[in-house]
């Protein structure tokens, strides 16, 4: 490869991950912190909590497959998918910081208000989100390469991750005060978030650049409800793809939102938030290369079944021993962040090359009901998922006015980290088996669909 050719891959690969580090601001404080902030912040009940957080997944999965119709079929003289870069992450941005705002009221006011700060917040993901995800089908048709896309993606996306882990908290106090639990504090670093992750989806707009689809011409399909029923009943890959992705989204949230209040649940006994956060997402960040360089050497799912491995290993050392504590930092907890780079790195490669396994089966390219679909699951898991903790808190009695929880209620969080996410990562790699995609069947479908577009150019 020319000098010219790896600098404009390398361009490519940093300009579109930096994007990805922008959303994670957004996605890690909402997956982590959220509920969180709802509770021991706002005052709700953890149930309430659940509630809230499931309508506004809800609202983001059921938006998805629409944004993403209204993506795939955009055209404009900067691209199909760029555009949305541009001109929604300012919004996002501001809509980001009215969800960590506590407006003076009480009751259903406070209620409805809070509901209308996280459907607001989750339109403006949504409709930068979508066609990022899409975007990585037309930076690259090598899937080799959407691997390294990928795993410099997930890069980003994990330095987002501990920017939240180490710095949310402590700005929170030092904005708001020495107990970390001020609304102005959570405020005023959401803003600082927000600006931050808006710099760096303007800087992936500028770094990157669209290919034209793979085929003869462009017959791209608009997402439906029909034509995902199409697409569903044709791609076999893509039927597979949405089990696996219900299973593995409904793992992370099971993981993500629960961790903050395991840590809380202990109190004394562990080191504080900010330190274990930060260890979990130096863990993650430092697991991507790592997984990056696995999953090119022996391909996506050996590197599934390994990280699989690592996550039931660890969360059942967890279920018999209890947390083994290094400097107050469960040991087990490095083990889930290190193991759950591989699960991200992985999950966006299948994806678009789930897009052109479809087009070679039937000759229409699914870009928006692929991706709109693939979206939607995710979060509809995630909302399911992210209720079922807040009843789960509620039901084990867990206290936001507590410095310490009870035994009972830290033992039930202790079991329920350890054993709910690494059960779904099994069954995930369970139905990741019956994946009909490798690495040399996408090369060859990419060649064929190559080689008739230029016969038809």
């Amino acid at each position: 490869m020319s000098e010219a050719a790896e600098g404009g891959k390398a361009k490519r690969l940093v300009g579109y991950g930096i994007g990805d580090f922008g959303l994670n601001i957004y996605w890690n404080s909402l997956s982590f912190i959220l509920v969180f902030w709802y509770t021991d912040v706002v005052g709700l009940d953890p149930k309430i909590a659940g509630w809230l957080f499931a309508a506004g997944l809800a609202w983001d999965a059921i938006s998805d497959p629409f944004v993403a119709n209204l993506a795939a079929s955009n055209r404009s003289s900067i691209g199909v998918y760029r555009p949305f870069l541009l001109f929604g992450s300012l919004a996002l941005g501001v809509s980001f910081s009215l969800l960590f705002w506590r407006p003076d009221l009480e009751g259903w006011p406070l209620l409805a208000a809070l509901l209308g700060a996280t459907i607001l917040f989750r339109t403006c993901y949504t409709i930068v989100a979508v066609p990022y995800s899409a975007l990585s089908a037309r930076l690259t048709f090598n899937s080799v390469e959407r691997g390294e896309l990928s795993g410099v993606r997930m890069f980003f996306a994990f330095c987002a991750l501990l920017c939240v882990m180490s710095f949310a908290f402590p700005l929170s106090r030092e904005f708001g005060g020495d107990d970390g639990l001020s609304e102005l504090g959570f405020f005023k670093t959401a803003v600082l978030g927000s600006g931050l992750a808006t710099i760096a989806l303007l800087a992936c707009f500028f770094f990157t650049k669209e290919k034209p689809p793979l085929g003869p011409d462009e017959k791209l399909s608009a997402w439906s409800f029909q034509t995902f029923l199409v697409a569903f009943r044709q791609n076999d890959a893509l039927r597979s793809l949405l089990f696996f992705l219900l299973l593995n989204s409904a793992a992370g949230s099971a993981l993500n939102i629960s961790l903050v209040f395991y840590i809380t649940s202990n109190g004394a006994a562990f080191a504080a938030k900010e330190v274990i956060l930060t260890s979990f997402a130096v863990a993650t960040l430092s697991g991507t290369p790592l997984w990056t360089v696995v999953v090119r050497a022996v391909g996506k799912k050996k590197t599934w079944y390994v990280a699989t491995s690592i996550m039931a290993i660890a969360g059942g050392l967890l279920f018999a021993m209890g947390p083994i504590l290094v400097m107050g930092v469960p040991v087990q907890i490095l083990a889930f962040g290190f193991a759950n780079s591989a699960f991200a790195i992985i999950i966006w490669t299948l994806i678009p090359d789930t897009v052109e396994y479809g087009q070679n089966v039937h000759g229409r390219r699914d870009e928006g009901a692929i991706f709109g679909s693939c979206l939607f699951v995710q979060k509809s898991s995630g909302a399911i998922t992210g209720l079922g903790i807040g009843y789960l808190l509620s039901g084990i009695g867990y206290e936001a006015d507590l410095a310490v929880q009870t035994a009972g209620t830290t033992n039930a969080l202790e079991t329920f980290i350890a054993v709910a996410p690494p059960v779904l990562l099994v069954l995930a790699a369970a139905n990741l088996f019956r994946m009909p995609i490798s690495r040399d069947l996408h090369a060859q479908i990419v060649d064929r669909l190559s080689r008739k577009r230029s016969g038809n150019g």
